[in-house]
């Protein structure tokens, strides 16, 4: 490698490394924020029928939302060259989208509310249904502020956002809105990053109206559109599809735990799409390098992936004991079985990024609407058996659906089997071992904080003792990127 390619290289690894920082770090203070506000809420002034009857209408503005954006997102930034042109082109399409959206679901509204039997449903969804319409007026500018690898900044915007509608929905739940404050938390919260990512944005609409750039990125944004739906009603399945044959209150029950499993995956997930794409981008024509580049982030994803979420399944029940107290009981069992099966889902969300750098959309789309279809294929012929079976099961849907990806993923770049083994399943080994021991340990324990705690501490230093053996390399090189920025520092 001569002194050219050595810089390159050390530039797209600050970059990269840059990128993880701000977006780990940003992501990390919302899920504490988010924690923090939630914990409250649901202890002291919600119910589970509350958070059961704002989920049954969750689905409906996500795929909304999904329609709005189009994919244009992930369309400009896969573009080569993108000018104001596309932007303004955008932002003029899915704000007419949205408006055509919002007044069908509008009238649509009557009809949702006798679907699920629940009355009180047709004036909440009116009101929440206004949050994809906001969306829309921040969509080409999010992408302006993703394709140029501007992370501090939207991680600026999620944050203030963050606060403020927690801020919102805190005040409204604590004078007796109930399952209103959550509808106005997520309006506030649409309103604020809509207004923050045009404020940070260097792209301003213009009245000069030419919708001809979406035919060109549609034939990518296409396949993500339908591909996002799918993304949506798979990880909103149980209230969505469940909520017509269980009560309100089995519906917070899953929904609570869907919710913890979520901030989990969405703490590394987020972190990890911040970058991925960008960076795999810049050096589309290296294949050499763009393998290098993956590997690393599929190793720094399982290493960060299944200790944390096998962690929360190993402490669920006092987890859930602590934070909700004993009034959501119910739901740690369900919080056991999603947490396992969302650290594989991590893992599919690294190859699919992959995939999408190669420009294979329809691969993408394809093998996510597989997935959402025997997702729901599950739900259906197992409910009378109950909710833990279908979770089980969907659960090892999403480790096996790593082998799917992987089959893909050979086809384009030189990945191997004992790659596959070596940068996830080495993992899943080792933090299994080490959460499992810890849970074993501290068992014996009465004291109940006393228990949490340790089974906690016990798993972290049993995972970093089995890596420093096994699988040095990963530690080495966060160990040398914090002693860079400490350095950086001083």
């Amino acid at each position: 490698m001569d002194n050219r390619e050595e810089e390159k290289e050390s530039s797209l690894k600050k970059k990269t490394a840059k990128g993880l920082f701000f977006g780990g770090l940003s992501n990390a203070i919302q899920q504490i924020i988010g924690f923090l506000f939630g914990l409250y809420v649901a202890r002291n002034l919600l119910s589970p029928s509350d958070y059961g009857t704002i989920s049954l209408l969750t689905i409906f503005a996500l795929i909304a939302t999904a329609f709005q954006e189009s994919g244009f997102v992930m369309g400009l930034v896969n573009k080569r060259e993108v000018s104001h042109k596309d932007y303004n082109a955008v932002f003029w399409c899915s704000l007419s989208i949205s408006t055509l959206l919002y007044i069908a679901l509008f009238f649509l509204a009557p009809f949702i509310a006798d679907f699920y039997e629940k009355v009180e449903l047709t004036a909440l969804s009116r009101f929440l249904f206004i949050s994809f319409w906001l969306g829309s007026f921040s969509i080409a500018h999010n992408a302006y502020l993703y394709r140029h690898l501007m992370v501090a900044e939207r991680s600026i915007v999620m944050l203030s956002a963050l606060i403020v509608s927690n801020i919102a929905g805190l005040i409204f739940a604590y004078y007796g809105f109930a399952y209103w404050s959550l509808a106005i938390q997520t309006v506030v919260y649409t309103f604020v990053s809509s207004s923050m990512f045009f404020y940070f944005s260097k792209f301003r609409p213009t009245l000069h109206i030419d919708f001809s750039p979406i035919k060109d990125i549609y034939k990518f944004s296409s396949k993500i559109l339908i591909t996002n739906i799918f993304i949506h009603i798979n990880n909103n399945i149980y209230a969505s599809v469940l909520g017509k044959f269980f009560s309100k209150q089995q519906i917070g029950f899953i929904s609570q735990a869907s919710k913890w499993n979520n901030m989990g995956q969405s703490l590394i997930t987020n972190m990890i799409n911040n970058v991925i794409q960008p960076v795999l981008n810049q050096i589309h024509d290296d294949e050499n390098r763009q393998v290098r580049v993956f590997r690393k982030l599929l190793n720094f994803t399982s290493f960060v992936a299944f200790i944390m979420l096998f962690g929360l399944a190993a402490v669920a029940g006092d987890f859930i004991r602590i934070t909700l107290t004993d009034k959501w009981i119910e739901s740690a069992r369900y919080v056991r079985i999603l947490c396992i099966g969302g650290a594989f889902a991590t893992i599919n969300n690294v190859f699919s990024n992959l995939i999408l750098t190669k420009g294979q959309s329809s691969i993408y789309m394809f093998n996510i609407v597989g997935f959402g279809i025997l997702q729901f294929l599950i739900l259906i012929l197992c409910k009378d058996f109950g909710l833990e079976l279908s979770i089980m099961l969907i659960s090892t849907l999403n480790l096996l659906w790593i082998f799917i990806w992987y089959v893909i993923v050979k086809r384009f770049i030189a990945f191997g089997l004992m790659q596959l083994i070596s940068d996830v399943f080495t993992y899943v080994f080792l933090a299994g071992i080490a959460c499992a021991a810890a849970a074993f340990l501290s068992q014996s324990i009465s004291l109940l904080f006393v228990r949490f705690s340790t089974c906690i501490l016990a798993s972290g230093v049993f995972y970093l003792l089995l890596n420093k053996i096994f699988k040095p390399d990963i530690l080495t090189e966060i160990i040398n990127f914090a002693k860079g920025s400490l350095i950086k520092k001083k």
